[in-house]
This record gives structure tokens, C-alpha cells and sequence, in this order.
């Protein structure tokens, strides 16, 4: 399920597609979101409630003053990874664009520290109306990303723009959205991701913010011990577990050093890169930050010895007939070093392994003292190295957090900076 551990709101407001929400709701509770609903008063008249909160398993927020507590619109979208309004009339996108926070889904809209995304529904007329298309410029200009309406018969019984997309065509753009996956129409109605946030708009074009202000380091990919001048010992790894990660701290805000090993990768944008290849050189480039981060992630499938001896030629069959013996020695271990540094940031490891996973995962996280350990099984097909997609189980000191099922690993990597980030807030009462 590619939306688990996803929180979505939904704003619904007073246009007839608003019929159209309760299977929209489904589908993304069905791919493991965790939806929460605000409605308008008239969206109350073309949908029921009752039917929202039957769905969602969650009251309906309708009533600003209603939670003075925790100040209703601003707790509701506090922990959101996203904030979807839809339908989105015309009335909705003009007080979106002047500002105007006049009931419970526009007051949500202006406090929302997530990505708001927008699905237009309304009368053809309406929707090309130059007011609403410089409101919809407007928002684009702030980073709300907007589902452009379809070509067909509205409730009017006129025929053009302004239909609000069908569940299933929202459902699957919001779950691509989430997973950084190949988004299924209209890409170019998407304001690209910054480098480095923006006034006002900051945050919105973030999945969270969880990560600012915290300084990361990521080792990412294999490494390569030399035999001599044309042969190496290496692994299977491919790094993308690592670049993912990499990319998933740097839209959450964080400050991003990437320790990669020999893989050709773009490195993802705002991320610094160090390219090394033997694991003493990933030993030393991690070594030398150690004082300049907070948080550790040792992702690289580091290689656990390496030759005694490095030939100075190319060793040939002629000189070494039917056997070859090679003398090797162990490594430093990378995040063992880290795990026991003074000062030392907050370290999270990873394991893979083919059997005995939770034995030495557990095993592991207390020998080289981390604060979290990440198992992921590299026996089962099309998971692990040199695929697109990953499941791990995350465990802390006291055990077992979390499992993440199997997903694309942008999806992996956005759910695990996302514990990362709050357990390294935890860890050092900043939550």
C-alpha cells in the first residue's frame, strides 16, 4: 500500500462533484492512508456527514470555533502530509488566493505546514473566467499544485472544462505525489521543488518540515576494494536506497551531505555529494563531517574486508594456474565508528540479511551502539539490491517500531526520514 503512514485531509466544499468524495475517500484509505475530512456548510447539503465520518472513522471538521483547545483548523492539518481540496469551486479558490480563512477548509488551506493540492470543479464559464484563472495563477505561484479540471458534461447541463477529475484519477495522482513516482497527467502543472525553502510558501511545497534545521549525512551504494590494477571485490548494491533517502531529507528541510560509493546516480538537488570508492575512503569522509552533523544514516553496503596485499599487475592465469588464493582483512566498521564517537549524533544503521534477519538486526544495533537499526531482507525477490522497490522493519532500543511494506524506495525513504527526523527530535527533546 503505497500511501501507509500517509495523513491526508480532504476539504470539501459546496460543488455538486462533492458526490464524488466518499469514493475518493476509499480509494485512498484502500492504499493505506490515514484521511481526516473538513467540510464547508453547504458541502454539508450535497454530501452527508455522517457518510464522511462513517468512511473516514474520524469526526468531520465543520466548525472552527468548535475545538478551542487546539484550534480546530490548525490541529487538524498540523501532522498532514498533505492537504487536498476537492471539489475546489470558484468561490473556495478565490478566498484561497485573497487570503480569506472564512470556514473550516480555507482556514485549514492558510495554516497547512504540508503540499496543498487543489482539484478545480465548476462551470466551464466560471472556469474561464480571467478572476479564477488569475486566482489559479496565483496559487500556482505560491506552490499549491492544482489538478486541472476535465473536458466533459457538467451538472449544468453545458458541456467544457470544469469537470473535477474522477476519483480514481485523483487517487492515483495524490498516491503518485506521496511515492515521487511518475505522476499520471498534467506534469506541467507542478511549480518545481526549491533548493532552498521560500517566504510563505516554504513549507507547502514540502512534504514536511520535520527535517529543518537538522544536519544529515547519507553513505549510499557499494564499495570497491581493489585486487589489482583491472579486478575489484564489491557487492550488488545499487544506492538508490541511499540517494532516496538522501532526497527524502532534503525535502523535509534538512541540510544534506551524501557519502556515495561507485554508482552512477544523479544526486538529488540541494544534496552535497563526496564520491569515494575503497571503504577506508568512506571511513574517512565519514569521519571527517562527524563534527559538523546530527544525524548519521549509514545506508552503504560497505565492504567488510578488503586485500592484504594489492597487486601492482594484472594477476594472469599463466602466473597462478587453476586456484588463486587471496589473504583478506577486515575493514573499520563505518557506523560502529559513529555509533561510538563523542559527541555522537544520533545513528542509524542498516542491515541486510538473508537469514536470521530480526536475530541480527537486534544484534547489531546494541554491538555498534545506534539509536535505530533498518533490516531489510535482501533474500526476497525484487526487493533490496538493484530494485526499484524495498520493505524493511525499523527497530530502535526497546525493539521493533515499525514495518514498511513493500513500496517504490522513494516511498520507503520518505516513511523513514520521517521516523528518523522525529525519533533524532525525540532523542533530544525538541519534539
Amino acid at each position: 500500500m503505497q500511501l501507509e503512514h500517509r495523513r491526508i485531509v480532504i476539504g470539501i466544499t459546496g460543488g455538486i462533484a462533492a458526490y464524488k468524495c466518499p469514493q475518493l475517500i476509499r480509494l485512498l484509505i484502500k492504499q493505506g492512508a490515514d484521511v481526516w475530512a473538513a467540510m464547508t456548510e453547504n458541502a454539508e447539503k450535497l454530501v452527508s456527514k455522517a457518510t464522511i465520518e462513517a468512511l473516514t472513522h474520524h469526526p468531520v471538521a465543520d466548525d472552527i470555533f468548535a475545538a478551542p483547545e487546539d484550534i480546530g483548523h490548525i490541529g487538524l492539518v498540523s501532522k498532514a502530509d498533505l492537504y487536498l481540496i476537492a471539489p475546489a469551486t470558484a468561490n473556495t479558490i478565490a478566498k484561497l488566493a485573497a487570503g480569506i480563512a472564512d470556514n473550516m477548509v480555507t482556514a485549514a488551506a492558510l495554516s497547512a505546514p504540508c503540499r496543498t493540492v487543489i482539484a478545480p470543479a465548476m462551470n466551464s464559464r466560471m472556469y474561464r473566467h480571467p478572476a479564477t484563472q488569475a486566482n489559479l495563477e496565483t496559487l500556482k505561484e505560491r506552490g499549491v499544485i492544482i489538478i486541472p479540471p476535465a473536458d466533459g458534461d457538467l451538472a449544468c447541463g453545458e458541456t467544457g472544462p470544469g469537470r473535477m477529475r474522477e476519483p480514481e484519477e485523483i487517487a492515483a495522482y495524490i498516491t503518485a505525489l506521496l511515492s515521487h513516482t511518475a505522476l499520471p497527467f498534467a506534469e506541467n502543472t507542478l511549480l518545481p521543488q526549491p533548493e532552498a525553502p521560500r517566504e510563505l510558501t516554504a513549507q507547502k511545497l514540502l512534504p514536511k518540515a520535520n527535517g529543518a534545521g537538522l544536519r544529515v549525512l547519507i553513505t549510499a551504494g557499494p564499495t570497491e576494494e581493489p585486487i589489482d590494477p583491472v579486478r575489484i571485490i564489491t557487492n550488488r548494491s545499487s544506492g538508490r536506497m541511499g540517494f532516496a533517502l538522501a532526497q527524502a531529507a532534503r525535502e523535509r528541510g534538512a541540510e544534506v551531505a551524501l557519502v556515495a560509493g561507485p554508482v552512477h546516480l544523479q544526486t538529488p538537488a540541494g544534496v552535497s555529494r563526496i564520491s569515494v570508492k575503497t571503504a577506508q575512503d568512506m571511513y574517512d569522509a565519514v569521519k571527517a563531517k562527524l563534527d559538523s552533523v546530527d544525524i548519521v544514516v549509514g545506508c552503504a553496503a560497505v565492504s567488510d574486508y578488503r586485500l592484504a596485499y594489492v597487486y601492482d599487475q594484472k594477476l594472469t592465469k599463466e602466473e597462478h594456474g587453476d586456484s588463486l588464493t587471496l589473504t583478506l582483512i577486515k575493514n573499520e566498521d563505518i557506523i560502529s565508528m559513529v555509533g561510538h564517537s563523542s559527541p555522537r549524533p544520533f545513528t542509524v544503521g542498516f542491515a541486510a540479511e538473508t537469514h536470521d534477519g530480526d536475530k541480527h538486526a537486534r544484534e547489531k544495533l546494541q554491538r555498534k551502539n545506534l539509536d535505530l537499526i533498518v533490516l531489510n531482507d535482501v533474500s526476497q525477490s525484487g526487493i533490496g539490491f538493484n530494485s526499484d522497490e524495498n520493505a524493511v522493519t525499523v527497530y530502535d532500543r526497546d525493539g521493533k517500531v515499525t514495518e514498511i511494506g513493500r513500496a517504490p524506495k522513494s516511498a520507503v525513504a520518505a516513511s523513514l526520514m520521517n521516523i528518523i527526523f522525529d525519533a533524532a527530535r525525540a532523542a533530544k527533546g525538541t519534539a
